[in-house]
Order: structure tokens, then C-alpha cells, then sequence
């Protein structure tokens, strides 16, 4: 699910089940971005339960959604507007 949260966009996660298949992936699409010289551009905050979240900044979204997709983290994406 995703929401704004000011001008970014929060990315709310949660892992039910795979959880040994998915949590890689998701520690790929962090490294990636925390590899890169902008601090600011995702940032990810994880919680218990395998709850996560992403706070991406609008310039970074669409490149947020090809990492998850290129992870194979989505199984579809589409733009409503």
C-alpha cells in the first residue's frame, strides 16, 4: 500500500508468508538505494512482525517501483489519473 506523507510517497510493506524468499529482496532494493550518493532519496524503517515501510521522495518513485519490480516484489503496476 502506498500513501503520501507530506510530499513523498510512504510505501507500507508486510511479509506473510516466504518470508526467507522475500526478505532478501527487500534487503537488495535497500542496498541499492543506500549504495547511492543521495541519503535522502528512500528511506526505509522496518518494525516488528516483518512490517516494513519506504518513504520515497517523488523524484525517486519511479525508480523505487522498477527496483521492486526488477526484484520481482510486485507482480503488477498501474497508474491511475
Amino acid at each position: 500500500m502506498e500513501s503520501k506523507n507530506g510530499e513523498d510517497i510512504e510505501f507500507h510493506l508486510q511479509v506473510l508468508d516466504h518470508v526467507e524468499d522475500i526478505l532478501p529482496k527487500l534487503k537488495a532494493v535497500r542496498a541499492f538505494f543506500e549504495s547511492d550518493d543521495v541519503y535522502t532519496d528512500v528511506l526505509f524503517y522496518t518494525y516488528p512482525n516483518h512490517r516494513y515501510s519506504a518513504i520515497v521522495r517523488p523524484e525517486f518513485y519511479a525508480d523505487f517501483v522498477l527496483q521492486l519490480m526488477k526484484h520481482k516484489l510486485l507482480m503488477q503496476v498501474e497508474w491511475v489519473g
